[in-house]
């Protein structure tokens, strides 16, 4: 079910408008939001829409990715695999994972190639959408709530 398929076919639906809780989700995560900014996952990044960040956005949905190039006309945007971006290692301050680690079974081979392309003493920021379901936050710190941030290097 959550297959390439199935994220083409939900992004190439009208996804909607920015709601509560894509605010809610940038509120949270603003702070944090400086410099070389990295989205894991990104969907049809509605949560950048109108915004002025420096922004690249990984998706494996080439629909996602039209529409992500829609709604942020400055980021760079590409079609790829968050488990193995072949993006180089260590360029970017700041990891987003907002909502996609719900669909892995195994979180390691995500938060590895997180780790590999956060800068030292970057964050990496991650959000889930349906509490922990099993999955174990430890050797992290700083956790609150749904939300957490890891600082790498630190």
């Amino acid at each position: 079910m959550w297959d390439k398929e199935f994220w083409n076919i939900t992004w190439r639906r009208p996804y909607g408008n920015y709601n509560r809780h894509h605010q809610a989700i940038w509120e949270s995560v603003l702070p944090y939001v400086k410099g070389k900014v990295l989205d894991l996952g990104c969907g049809p990044a509605m949560l950048y829409k109108d915004k002025d960040i420096d922004l690249t956005g990984i998706d494996w949905s080439e629909s996602a990715i039209e529409q992500a190039k829609l709604n942020n006309p400055k980021g760079k945007f590409m079609v790829g695999d968050v488990t193995n971006t072949l993006l180089p290692s260590g360029e970017y301050d700041i990891i987003l994972l907002l909502g996609v680690l719900d669909y892995f079974d195994d979180w390691t081979p995500v938060l590895e190639e997180a780790r590999r392309l956060v800068k030292p003493k970057g964050k990496i920021i991650a959000t889930l959408l349906d509490s922990f379901n099993g999955h174990s936050w430890k050797h992290y710190e700083h956790l609150t709530g749904s939300w957490h941030v890891y600082e790498e290097g630190v």
